[in-house]
């Protein structure tokens, strides 16, 4: 491997530009063939086993469904990382892996807290877990963040506000963990909207850090998009009938969730190494949709006198869907939706636009298009 880039070097062969090519395309390619070969497989398993997600009024299959696709995700990911990282390490290709034992110590911390929430998913695919012992454990996984020093501690302008202490920043942070994970374990309720979701967020994550020459960023990001995509296929295009579809499960959703708030959080905190200041507020917008969906959900319950962490169908995908709008269009309309908020979002950065501002302007458009989606509910509804 070392002769084959001395000779790209020799050719003239940028070794930045190899370094970027490297850290996400061999993550991104290696997961993907892992993905292609165990997603089928676990499916197969599921069936034989009889390990079925299955359908009540709530969900919107009508027939059951593996749910473990989820499983694949951390294996995959930890076996391409590696792999990425040691050839990339044996190769002595340290560039843009500054203060490496630190980052490697706080990804162990990572890998755990994955790991927990991965056992923790499995636990409640196959046998259920509540919601409270859910939430503990995820409380629990956040603060392995702060324990490795990894916190918020300056909001870059937003709300006005710039260096935050300790006492604030901490706590903030593991609010912000445990409400990225529940808000990608609440929106997988359509056939490709949180893997469609979070694909987007680590591409645009993975192509930040590469950009910035942040590597270990975007080889953590393109080793999780790889095993995506061939789960996304399997997701949407899979024949439920043929036994062919499979779903992430909270397995996998947890383990997303997890992910990307580390992602966010770290990124957000290494501004002077070169992220944009306004990376925790463009993090935010690759997630918007389903971050802005669990307040709206939550008082809605609270309103109608139930349990705010009682299950229902009012989540974002729902309302899409009583207008008339199939699954399919209402996973690709949400998708199409993010994308634009990210591309005013960073635009917007870019501009240094104030900060406050532009999240504000991205809540009125969220809420502008659930009223949108309660006007065509309402025409459809006048009808019958």
């Amino acid at each position: 491997m070392n002769y084959f880039f001395d000779i790209l070097i020799k050719a003239g062969a940028d070794v930045d530009a190899l370094k970027t090519a490297y850290s996400t395309a061999v993550p991104f390619l290696l997961s993907a063939l892992l993905g292609w070969l165990f997603v089928p497989r676990v499916l197969l398993i599921s069936r034989k086993k009889k390990l079925y997600d299955i359908p009540d009024a709530r969900k919107v299959h009508n027939r059951p469904i593996p749910r473990l696709g989820g499983i694949t995700f951390f294996p995959v990911l930890i076996m391409s990382f590696c792999l990425t990282i040691g050839i990339w390490m044996l190769m002595h290709l340290y560039g843009g892996l500054l203060q490496v034992n630190l980052l490697i110590a706080r990804f162990i911390l990572l890998s755990v807290g994955m790991m927990v929430l991965y056992l923790t998913g499995v636990t409640d695919d196959l046998i259920g877990v509540s919601y409270k012992a859910k939430f503990m454990v995820q409380i629990v996984c956040a603060m392995l963040f702060p324990l490795s020093g990894l916190w918020i501690h300056d909001l870059s302008g937003l709300f006005w506000l710039h260096e935050i202490p300790a006492w604030i920043g901490i706590p903030l942070t593991v609010f912000l963990v445990v409400y990225i994970t529940n808000a990608i374990n609440l929106i997988d309720g359509v056939d490709g909207l949180a893997s469609g979701l979070c694909s987007i967020s680590l591409f645009t994550l993975g192509m930040a850090a590469a950009i910035k020459a942040q590597y270990l960023f975007s080889m953590i990001s393109f080793g999780m998009l790889g095993v995506l995509l061939p789960f996304w296929f399997y997701n949407v295009f899979g024949n439920a009938e043929k036994g062919k579809k499979i779903f992430m499960g909270d397995t996998g959703s947890l383990t997303l969730g997890y992910l990307l708030s580390f992602l966010l959080v770290y990124m957000a905190s290494l501004d002077k190494m070169g992220f944009p200041r306004g990376m925790l507020l463009m993090g935010f917008s690759t997630m918007i949709i389903p971050l802005m969906d669990i307040p709206r959900v939550m008082l809605a319950r609270v309103r109608e006198g139930r349990n705010p962490f009682t299950p229902d169908k009012n989540h974002i995908h729902h309302k899409l869907m009583r207008t008339g709008m199939k699954p399919f269009w209402t996973m690709i309309t949400l998708l199409v939706v993010t994308m634009f908020l990210i591309v005013f979002t960073v635009g917007s950065v870019m501009l240094d636009i104030n900060k406050t501002l532009i999240l504000l302007v991205d809540i009125f458009l969220g809420v502008m298009l659930h009223l949108t989606i309660d006007y065509f509910i309402k025409k459809k509804e006048s009808k019958k």
